[in-house]
């Protein structure tokens, strides 16, 4: 235990001095794509009659053990869908005697080892028929119902994660009420026996809303999971002050705009300064509503300013979903929005590396990436260390797009063959993640040797080597997927040689693992 508690303090040392390390502005110009960065290949590699139907939300993860994503599909008033894997990101209908079939209205998914037997478990929320979905993995991607374990709500979103840091995943769900009236979200602790107390009242302010979605990250930087909750009747920050108990600090800490109806809440560090920023995804499906989404950045300790004017283009679409990917590879997370009605595009808009973003749709995807976008999930769908995209429609195709490979490796990059100036890990994306993060590492010139690159629990355990070899001078890109870890925090620790002892990290980086 001494081992552990010294070595996360070293770690927790490292990261502070990594979070000082210049940074060198590297971006390849979008006048430079000789061609798009992803190719669409919904056609060849997906089951096209399964994910033509009314599409609510995508979640990915390795559901029958076989070491790839697959792919779960939220339909609104049809059942559910599972997509299996085969390595290689072509992906067929699994749904069959593997995810139990109901009629129901189902909104969002919440993917995590809920009854500890290592393996994920899948939840789904319910809006209209107010009946949520648990069901339990076997092991090898077969789901049983468990009923009667869950209260009875009317929800748009489900969040699987460990609220009170107890290691196991915990539930929150974003609720309204009868007739799109304001209601009290619940939060539901997991007893670690396969059932689930609702603390709502002892956890969660008082406060009725129409909640759309929730995020968990930790926003004032003291380790645990704070929580952003995005309504159609006005967003709110809940800080959390220890163990999962939540406080109302929306009128300190979030710049309020009163007319922003909030589909989807997406936490990421856009500037590089290791603290998590919002972006809020708006529609305007309420009378007298703002469309423009809206880009908070973050002081360091959860204070807010609204940098929307000056940091995104102005916005005319219902956007319904966002992410961060790194799309050209320059260290920095760049933003993708899904949009619907009247066929939408999909739309990307290219970070400068301050959290500038600037529209680059078309030198990115290929043409006629468009629909009723209103689910997205990034991950390396086809096992090539690249992120793919998925983009859920809803009433239209559902679209997989890969990721062009434009580096000389797979897996381990050296990008553009730069030389930097700065040493270390320079970048991890998207932090927080599920179920996998990029970490980036510079080797300047004169620094060239054997390094092994790990991953480590908060408490200091080796969870993980990935990569342990000779580097050269150069930029490089090493993808680590959590699968069944836990939620929680981690470090990415860079070590001389291929040690693992503590006195050998030489940079380190805090991860977030949300589930």
């Amino acid at each position: 235990m001494l081992l552990f508690k010294t070595t996360f303090l070293t770690l927790v040392s490292l990261v502070l001095i990594a979070a000082v390390l210049p940074r060198k502005a590297s971006r390849q110009s979008v006048t430079g794509f000789t061609s798009p960065l992803y190719k669409d290949v919904s056609l060849t590699n997906l089951p096209v009659t399964i994910v033509s139907g009314p599409g609510m939300d995508v979640e990915a993860a390795d559901l029958d053990g076989d070491g790839d994503l697959d792919i779960v599909i939220a339909n609104e008033y049809q059942p559910n869908k599972l997509l299996l894997n085969n390595g290689k990101g072509f992906f067929t209908d699994g749904t069959t005697g593997r995810l139990p079939q109901k009629f129901l209205d189902s909104e969002d998914i919440g993917i995590a080892d809920m009854d500890r037997d290592n393996d994920p478990d899948i939840v789904f929320a319910t809006e209209d028929h107010t009946i949520h979905e648990l069901y339990f993995n076997n092991g090898y991607g077969v789901f049983r119902d468990m009923p009667n374990v869950l209260p009875n709500s009317i929800a748009n979103s489900v969040l699987a994660v460990d609220a009170n840091n107890d290691s196991l995943p915990d539930l929150i769900f974003g609720n309204a009420g009868p007739s799109d009236t304001p209601a009290k979200n619940f939060i539901l602790i997991n007893n670690g026996d396969s059932t689930f107390t609702n603390q709502t009242a002892s956890r969660l302010p008082a406060v009725l809303d129409i909640t759309q979605d929730i995020k968990l990250g930790d926003i004032d930087g003291d380790g645990d999971g704070d929580m952003v909750v995005g309504n159609e009747d006005g967003n709110k920050l809940y800080i959390n002050i220890g163990s999962g108990y939540f406080r109302d600090s929306t009128s300190a800490r979030l710049p309020v705009n009163g007319n922003e109806e909030t589909r989807k809440v997406t936490l990421y560090d856009i500037d590089g300064d290791n603290d998590l920023d919002i972006y809020f995804s708006n529609v305007a499906f309420r009378s007298g509503m703002n469309r423009q989404d809206r880009l908070l950045v973050n002081n360091g300790s959860g204070y807010f300013t609204d940098v929307t004017a000056s940091n995104i283009p102005l916005d005319a679409e219902h956007t319904t979903d966002a992410i961060f990917v790194d799309v050209d590879l320059d260290g920095d997370g760049d933003l993708i929005t899904a949009n619907i009605f009247y066929n939408r595009p999909v739309e990307v808009f290219l970070n400068n590396g301050l959290g500038i973003f600037t529209e680059a749709t078309s030198q990115v995807l290929p043409a006629g990436v468009s629909g009723e976008g209103i689910g997205l999930k990034a991950a390396d769908f086809n096992g090539d260390g690249l992120t793919d995209i998925y983009i859920v429609n809803r009433g239209q195709m559902d679209r997989l797009l890969l990721r062009n490979d434009t580096a000389s490796t797979i897996g381990l990059q050296n990008l553009n063959g730069e030389v930097p100036l700065t040493f270390g890990i320079t970048g991890v994306f998207p932090n927080p993640f599920n179920p996998q993060v990029t970490i980036n590492i510079s080797v300047p010139d004169g620094y060239a040797g054997v390094y092994a690159l790990n991953i480590y629990t908060s408490s200091g355990e080796l969870v993980a080597t990935i990569h342990s070899s000779f580097m050269k001078a150069g930029k490089y890109n090493f993808n680590w997927s959590a699968g069944d870890a836990p939620s929680g925090v981690y470090y990415a620790a860079l070590n001389r040689g291929t040690y693992t002892l503590k006195n050998k990290f030489i940079s380190a980086a805090k991860l977030v693992l949300l589930k």
